[in-house]
């Protein structure tokens, strides 16, 4: 596993919800960039990905650890261009 020892394994529920982690984004987004909002999180296995919007537009994204609340921003990824959503 990547960035040392596992917490637990995907099979485990994770006690941070996705409420939990879009206030942990928010209280982050209002220390690093005031004015920055969240759309709904998107869960994973370990952690939940969230938009961030600018003036109502994605401007990028961050993730929260589902076991530990730790927050990363993903900055790796340059600047948003475009989203597809999968067809059905």
């Amino acid at each position: 596993m990547m960035g040392g020892s596992p917490q637990a394994s995907p099979e485990t529920e994770m006690p941070v919800s996705p409420e939990q982690a879009t206030q942990v984004a928010e209280d982050y987004l209002n220390c690093i960039s005031p004015g920055t909002e969240t759309e709904e999180p998107d869960q994973f296995y370990g952690y939940y990905t969230l938009h961030t919007l600018q003036d109502g537009e994605v401007a990028g994204m961050l993730s929260v650890n589902g076991y530990t609340g730790q927050v990363w921003y993903h900055s790796w990824h340059g600047p948003f261009i475009a989203m597809e959503e999968e067809a059905e």
